[in-house]
């Protein structure tokens, strides 16, 4: 059950967050697992006050089918929201041009460095392929690389008919990657037209041709927007052109959409479709526009949306059987998804809580099931929590579409006005902090509710500024929004209810939101010093050296690094706002740098994929070893590279047993254990007194002396692992390999060193193998560490 902790800002983090609030959503989401919502707080990416070109225009738009939308645009691909952006890049990937460059200029440094490593590892790339990779500092989660035909100047028509198949080519393997990353929404430019002098026109018709031909043969995929993007007027105009052309002339017309650090400006279009099976009487529906996110009033049944997610209200006792919603959705869904959130009733449910189930047997992905409390219970603002709580869930998990019901009415004691306001207010807010993600928000009113669907229907008349309505009516309330953008404008500067800006931290876990909230808490602290503990900055390069020098000189402050008792950090000095700044965009860097070492790691290992371990829930153990401790949680590590890495090494070892062991270690490596086993540079003891190796304790309470530098964690975090010890000798300071054994022969090493009684190293990560992650939260009768 998805968790959410809000802090609060003061002045001057606003100012800090404003020019590396991106560095910090970054370093909270890489140490803790926490997505972060910025509320109140105009973050430019990696502290860069980049603004759009122009300004972002949707000139058409089309749905294929229920699951694929193409839409033509005129923006800066630079700037422009999606999950990916494509790159019209040459075979070398050196982009050193067009919009290659401007591209590699806007995510600076590291889009041409990652480029330049694939071509390093894996050779040219050939005309029509298309790579995935990070997107640095775009406002993007991916950049796809993409090779279209590269033509001489004022080319012969033969040399057009062989590169035609070339862009198709290049497009189906945008395309390809898209499905393979599970992405939503990509924005592809007019590939091959510029510096490789394709002409335009049969350009806009190739790309166009493509995406319908790879649509057309009964399209079963996820949902999927294909934006054509292009910032100059003859390309746009080709590409609507060639749509409307091709695809139809449907397609909705010229429309101005929110930009990047814009408040959102509402954008309104009634419309009918058909709904439900065996309807024929087209259902009335309403559209605002606000930036990537639409608000749609519509008439229907909540059990037959296709959307991704649909949400249900339910009471504490989790029975689908009671309410007209739970019902339909239990009758259409079948009695698995009774069974599935019966699961969650030992976790003792309670009003306000939101359970997410499968669809089961119904059209969408996912249900949220809300247990919404009686009016008078609760005040309005509590009703708005639970839906901004579903509206992060579905953005937590990628789900670009989502349908409500109108909450809160019938038997809740809301009136059906408070409801639509509530609803529909609590996702304006939900848009004015999107983090660029498309989101389409259905509330599906039942068809005989005619007050109700009126009572929503007014909600979005009063967004769009408009003074007369006409339910039937295809024509728009026009483009008067003078009131609602300066509504927009107060909320997007403080959030809704006049509260003062503040960081929301979303995650499964409280543990993990306490973390990150004891983090926060040290970081923004007032102070002239701070110090930082990460034994990766003895991997930083010449990259991370050159960006260190650039926080000296942005920030004003002097950076040391250190390496004392084997513990490795950096201390910064220098005026308050300049050390909290600097703090977050080094903690950023240091995540950078583990994500990267990671990556090696699974590359040595053979592997293609972070997504090769799981952590599964068991039973709370009942070991002594954990007395005076209170276990939390306990997990069960899936990893079978690391276990068939495991026993080779047992194999070399003439190992025939292994020895139960812990290791405490820090919240932020606890993923990367599970990923890539045990590492030097993860768990650190306080005093590396028998060696520069990996230290395990036979015991949790042993654990206390060897890394008591944690002392101050509120949760304690074990790896229990099967530890091949071998044939062990009494360690020293700075060993960094066993010392030999007995007989002279310099490639006979000891397996490993112990220290005390309890205290074994090793110095290869393969001789452990994790098994069960424990968290425990410190009680009142031991104190630990």
């Amino acid at each position: 059950m998805a968790k959410s902790l809000n802090i609060p800002l003061e002045e001057e983090m606003v100012s800090i967050l404003g020019q590396c609030g991106s560095a910090l959503t970054n370093v909270l989401q890489s140490k803790f697992g926490c997505t972060t919502v910025l509320h109140g707080v105009d973050a430019n990416y990696a502290g860069q006050s980049r603004k759009p070109s122009i300004f972002p225009e949707e000139r058409f738009s089309i749905h294929l089918s229920k699951s694929f939308k193409v839409s033509v645009w005129k923006d800066d691909l630079t700037t422009h929201r999606v999950d990916a952006v494509v790159n019209a890049a040459n075979n070398g990937l050196k982009h050193y041009g067009g919009l290659a460059k401007a591209l590699s200029d806007a995510g600076g440094p590291a889009i041409q460095q990652d480029s330049d490593q694939y071509i390093f590892s894996k050779g040219m790339l050939s005309t029509g392929d298309a790579i995935i990779a990070p997107p640095g500092y775009l406002p993007c989660r991916k950049i796809i690389h993409a090779v279209g035909p590269n033509l001489p100047y004022n080319p012969r028509k033969y040399d057009v008919d062989v590169a035609t198949p070339q862009l198709q080519r290049a497009v189906l393997s945008i395309l390809k990657v898209v499905k393979q990353d599970h992405l939503q929404s990509v924005a592809i430019p007019a590939i091959s037209s510029g510096l490789f002098n394709y002409p335009l026109p049969l350009c806009a018709d190739v790309i166009v041709k493509t995406l319908k031909e790879y649509h057309d043969p009964n399209y079963s995929g996820a949902p999927l927007e294909v934006r054509l993007v292009n910032h100059d007027e003859p390309s746009v105009r080709e590409m609507e052109r060639a749509c409307r052309q091709i695809l139809g002339s449907s397609g909705s017309h010229s429309q101005q959409v929110v930009a990047q650090g814009q408040s959102p400006k509402a954008s309104y279009s009634p419309a009918a479709s058909s709904h439900g099976k065996g309807s024929t009487k087209p259902f009335s529906t309403h559209t605002v526009q606000l930036g990537n996110v639409s608000l749609t009033v519509k008439k229907g049944c909540i059990e037959r949306e296709k959307t991704l997610c649909i949400v249900n209200t339910i009471s504490t006792d989790l029975n689908l059987s009671t309410g007209v919603i739970s019902k339909a959705i239990l009758k259409a869904a079948g009695q698995g998804i009774q069974k599935e959130i019966g699961n969650y009733f030992k976790n003792n449910p309670k009003s306000g809580d939101v359970i997410e189930t499968q669809g089961h047997k119904l059209p969408c992905k996912n249900v949220y099931h809300t247990i919404c409390p009686h009016k008078s219970e609760v005040s309005e603002k509590s009703l708005g929590d639970i839906v901004s709580k579903c509206l992060s869930m579905a953005q937590k998990r990628q789900l670009s579409s989502i349908s409500f019901p109108a909450i809160g009415t019938g038997a809740l004691g809301f009136s059906k006005q408070e409801v639509a306001k509530i609803m529909m207010d609590t996702a304006v807010t939900f848009a004015q902090h999107n983090n660029g993600m498309k989101m389409d928000i259905y509330y599906v009113i039942f068809p005989s509710d005619a007050e109700t669907f009126k009572a929503f229907e007014d909600q979005l008349k009063s967004l769009q500024g408009a003074t007369q309505h006409s339910s039937s009516s295809s024509k728009g309330f026009g483009h008067t929004t003078d009131q609602y953008e300066s509504r927009a404008t107060n909320e997007h500067r403080y959030p809704r209810g006049g509260a003062s800006p503040y960081i929301e931290l979303n995650s499964a876990h409280s543990d993990k939101l306490m973390e990150a909230k004891s983090w926060l808490t040290r970081a923004f602290k007032p102070s002239e010093n701070f110090t930082i503990f990460n034994s990766f900055i003895l991997h930083f390069g010449q990259r991370e050296f050159d960006e260190l020098l650039s926080l000296h000189t942005k920030w004003n402050v002097f950076i040391e690094e250190f390496f004392k008792d084997g513990r490795t950090g950096v201390n910064i000095q220098g005026a308050s706002r300049g050390v909290r700044a600097s703090v977050i965009e080094l903690e950023a860097i240091c995540c950078k740098v583990q994500e990267d070492f990671a990556n090696k790691e699974e590359l040595d290992m053979g592997l293609k994929s972070s997504n090769n371990f799981s952590r599964k829930p068991v039973e709370k153990t009942s070991s002594n070893d954990f007395s005076g401790l209170e276990i939390v949680r306990v997990e069960k590590v899936e990893n079978s590279t690391l276990k068939h890495l495991f026993e080779l090494k047992k194999r070399q070892l003439q190992s025939a047993s292994s020895q139960r062991m812990y290791q405490r270690l820090p919240a932020q490596y606890c993923d990367l254990v599970s990923r890539v086993g045990f590492q030097r540079e993860f768990a650190p003891p306080y005093e590396q007194k028998y060696g520069e190796g990996i230290y395990f304790s036979s015991s949790v309470h042993g654990t206390e002396k060897l890394w008591r530098g944690l002392a101050d964690e509120e949760y304690l975090y074990f790896i229990e692992a099967q530890v091949l010890t071998g044939e062990s000798t009494i360690g020293s300071p700075g060993l960094t390999v066993p010392p030999e054994t007995p007989g002279g022969d310099p490639l006979s090493l000891y397996d490993s060193v112990k220290g005390g009684v309890d205290t074994c190293v090793i110095f290869n990560g393969h001789q452990a193998l994790p098994e069960y992650l424990i968290i425990c939260n410190k009680t009142s009768t031991h104190k630990f560490g």
